[in-house]
């Protein structure tokens, strides 16, 4: 159930060759280049090892439409540019091909601050991302997006996933725009748009990870008492082994509060069970599920594998208190698993939006025919009711999540009107 990453060393060729012959080996490497078997790599990959292979309803169409494509590259660059194409179909921000160069766009939902939505032919901003750079612009919530870099929407969405706009389903065009929306890696953002108003601008934004970046420099998570609710905010350290302390610190301190709000907006890239199970441990009593899961291999798909289920244990101290759960666009990964657990272990409601659908738990596979690397979700995750994770949704829905049109924080407001009117009856 632990994401992992596993990386493989390679070890360099006739290091004693001289420079000309070394050159001269390279360069008939790149020429033996052969498109086929590194297609047949992919594929056998992706049909035997992705857990989620057949959430595309036409899955096996694509990789045919693909197969074409891919077995017409010219060199290995190429040939994962096709790739990469191939595996957004599937609109699974888990679902990644690299290596990325400077013309890949940032990962999602990592490197994104904006959330839009197709409606009526328009792209619309329906969230910002509190703290980023499109928070601190004059980007307004109900604006309609236009460019991005100077170039329209639709052609960049339709690149993505190297199909014809029409072509492509609701989900795969909104997927698509907040792909394209966080830019290109480590680059800034020109996004032009027409206001509430009316008024067309165009606003330079700075890249998306910068934000999300400067968080490494600072605490693991926040916490307030805020008139009697104990409030601790993940500062999208679920992967980082000090917020299990920083996590016991907080409760320590919030113990004598009559609820508490753990919210996980800013979660987007996810992280482990080493850091969730201890954290979620503080609210239970013993030994209790909080989802399952099915693992798929190569030699068994994940339907006819046995569902086992992951368990907490408990941590001390116990809060056992009512809470509540936050969540929204950038609870990612393991942030979603937090909270399909919550609700699980007994969170009195969750509040937010629709998650960020980080599909299943990951692995990385190297792929020696293309020297690319593929990680994809290879285990099913459900929550404890049986139903998929990425079907979850807050109980209470509030959308904008983030901002509202005023600047306030709207969730948070809702999840405080929400335990006082329950924790004073």
């Amino acid at each position: 159930m632990l994401s992992s990453l596993k990386t493989k060393l390679i070890t360099p060729l006739c290091l004693s060759l001289p420079i000309l012959t070394l050159a001269t080996f390279n360069i008939n490497a790149a020429t033996a280049f052969n498109a086929t078997s590194a297609w047949q790599e992919v594929e056998h990959v992706l049909t035997k090892q992705y857990a989620y292979f057949d959430r595309l309803n036409n899955a096996n169409t694509v990789l045919n439409q693909f197969k074409s494509k891919a077995l017409k590259a010219k060199n290995k660059a190429e040939f994962n540019d096709i790739s990469q194409q191939l595996m957004r179909n599937f609109s699974d921000p888990h679902l990644n091909l690299g290596p990325y160069d400077k013309d890949d766009f940032s990962v999602f939902p990592t490197g994104s601050d904006i959330r839009a939505i197709y409606q009526n032919d328009q792209f619309i901003v329906q969230d910002i991302k509190a703290g980023s750079a499109a928070d601190k612009s004059t980007l307004t919530l109900g604006s309609t997006i236009i460019k991005m870099d100077n170039q329209p929407i639709k052609p960049l969405v339709a690149s993505l996933f190297g199909q014809g706009f029409e072509t492509l389903s609701p989900q795969q065009i909104e997927y698509g725009v907040n792909v394209v929306l966080g830019g290109l890696r480590k680059q800034t953002r020109a996004i032009t748009f027409t206001n509430n108003k009316g008024t067309q601008k165009t606003i330079t934004l700075a890249a998306s990870y910068d934000a999300i970046n400067a968080l490494n420099d600072g605490p693991t998570l926040s916490y307030r008492n805020l008139d009697g609710l104990g409030y601790i905010r993940f500062n999208n350290s679920l992967g980082n082994n000090q917020t299990v302390a920083s996590f016991k610190k907080a409760i320590n301190a919030l113990k004598h509060t009559r609820a508490l709000i753990v919210d996980l907006r800013n979660t987007p890239s996810g992280g482990n069970t080493g850091v969730a199970e201890p954290i979620l441990g503080h609210f239970v009593s013993e030994k209790t599920p909080y989802q399952t899961y099915r693992t798929q291999t190569p030699n068994m798909a994940y339907q006819k594998a046995p569902m086992q289920t992951a368990f907490v244990t408990p941590t001390k101290p116990h809060y056992a208190k009512p809470f509540i759960v936050l969540a929204g666009r950038w609870t990612g990964s393991m942030g979603e698993g937090m909270t399909i657990g919550f609700d699980a272990l007994g969170a009195q409601t969750v509040i937010g939006a629709p998650m960020a659908d980080l599909l299943g738990g990951i692995k990385t596979v190297t792929l020696e025919q293309s020297d690319a690397w593929l990680e994809m979700a290879f285990e099913r995750l459900y929550h404890v009711n049986g139903t998929f994770r990425e079907d979850f949704e807050p109980h209470i829905l509030v959308i904008p999540t983030d901002r509202d049109h005023q600047g306030a924080d709207p969730a948070l407001n809702k999840a405080i009107e929400y335990l006082q009117h329950s924790t004073s009856m």
